[in-house]
């Protein structure tokens, strides 16, 4: 998809359900840096990777035996972290299908999520216990234990969430009790704490600039938090939430521009989300779905479309409502609302000599068109991008065909129901749309 030819002036939230997806009964959603990949964790153990111009399923990855808890994207797209409650965490590589690294914890994983720059670092966060760094650039685990500044307290408290501010110097924590700490990635020191809510934090999310962060906690609020300085110390500005309804919040996230707050309602029989101006704190629109309870959901980072996860397993794309534009197919072209009278201009229909139509084409002829140069798309420019770098994964390839499982030999039992079953089983494990 070519970023370029999207309408610049696109309404800037979606308002309806345009498509659903489904394969299994899936827990947790994220798409990739780009938007061009949407991953998502199933109750299974499964990970579901689509590709999201086709909504064709591109990887179907097993390897955990209970439900993932978590997913996260590596910063170059190759490699998905997923977090399962088997106590288990496993990096995928996406180029082969095949599994990078599997690591096992001594306790259930709350999460895990990636480093926003090197692509064999993570940070996790485990039940009833420290937080860790995991480092694999050298081929093997190793496990840096981060503090949780509660080790002279006799409390119960433990970490609930972690993340990596956006670069990668900070790591920030939530806790059980309410507590936010920030931990230098170097030092491994608490540089600042903050009590935010006297309940759970839920989840801690980021926007696209590295400078507004969303603390989610128990308490039925949804507290945003700016930054002066990437690694500076953040600030209160607002407070979103259901005064009339006091509805608890399943998750929530930014937009992809940073102007909007979205969070999905946890109500039991109702799949709503609300949209809040950042800025100024009220409320734009709700979107109301099918009578099903909302898990999760995420903005797409550059368009206005919305991934929501039902309870029912199911992901729903929300878009914005299409209307048609004919004025982009030609510059001069305007709708009439009623019949109007044409007048020809004087030199409209003259006749155009064969000598100056060839001269014309031979000289757009001469002009050199440079079709090898990409220029680099606004829209994927970061603050803190820097000039080349690794190459990005934006389509996945096609995984090829084992002839002796798709085509087994007729001495197996050749239009018996286990040959069947296994050419099904083969297909479903190898389709993937074409890049």
């Amino acid at each position: 998809m070519n970023l370029e030819l999207l309408d610049p002036w696109e309404q800037e939230y979606p308002q309806v359900i345009e498509e659903t997806l489904e394969d299994g009964y899936i827990l947790h959603s994220k798409f990739n840096r780009r938007g061009t990949l949407l991953a998502a964790g199933c109750l299974d153990g499964r990970c579901v990777v689509w590709d999201f111009d086709t909504k064709g399923v591109a990887r179907n990855l097993t390897g955990h035996v209970k439900p993932v808890a978590s997913i996260s994207w590596s910063r170059n797209g190759r490699y998905l972290l997923s977090a399962s409650k088997d106590w288990t965490c496993i990096l995928w590589d996406l180029i082969t299908g095949a599994k990078h690294t599997k690591i096992r914890f001594d306790t259930p994983l709350m999460m895990a999520q990636m480093h926003p720059k090197k692509n064999f670092r993570f940070v996790a966060a485990l039940f009833q216990e420290k937080p860790v760094i995991l480092d694999l650039s050298n081929g093997s685990a190793q496990k840096i234990a981060l503090p949780t500044g509660e080790e002279n307290e006799n409390t119960t408290s433990y970490v609930t969430f972690a993340t990596w501010n956006k670069t990668g110097h900070r790591i920030y924590t939530g806790s059980s009790k309410g507590y936010v700490n920030i931990i230098d990635a170097e030092s491994l020191k608490i540089i600042h704490s903050m009590r935010v809510a006297s309940t759970t934090i839920k989840s801690i999310q980021w926007s696209r600039n590295g400078r507004d962060i969303l603390i989610n906690a128990n308490d039925r609020i949804i507290r945003y938090y700016r930054l002066e300085d990437l690694d500076g110390i953040p600030t209160f500005q607002v407070k979103f939430q259901d005064l009339v309804n006091r509805v608890q919040w399943s998750q929530a996230c930014f937009s992809a521009d940073g102007e909007f707050v979205i969070a999905g309602s946890a109500h039991k029989a109702e799949h709503n989300i609300y949209i809040w101006d950042k800025n100024i704190g009220n409320l734009v629109k709700i979107l109301e779905g099918p009578k099903e309870p909302l898990d999760d959901l995420a903005w797409h980072p550059v368009r206005p479309i919305i991934a929501s996860v039902s309870s029912y397993g199911n992901i729903y794309i929300w878009t914005a409502k299409h209307e048609e534009n004919w004025s982009a197919f030609a510059p001069d072209f305007t709708e009439l609302e009623e019949n109007l009278e044409y007048e020809e201009q004087e030199d409209e229909f003259d006749v155009v000599s064969e000598e100056t139509v060839s001269k014309r084409k031979n000289d757009d002829e001469d002009i050199v068109v440079d079709v090898t140069t990409c220029d680099k798309i606004q829209a994927f420019l970061d603050l803190d991008d820097e000039e080349g770098g690794e190459e990005e994964v934006f389509y996945l390839p096609s995984l090829p065909y084992d002839d002796a499982d798709v085509f087994p030999a007729k001495d197996e039992g050749d239009g018996s129901t286990s040959s069947k079953k296994r050419m099904k089983k083969a297909h479903k494990g190898s389709f993937s749309p074409a890049s």
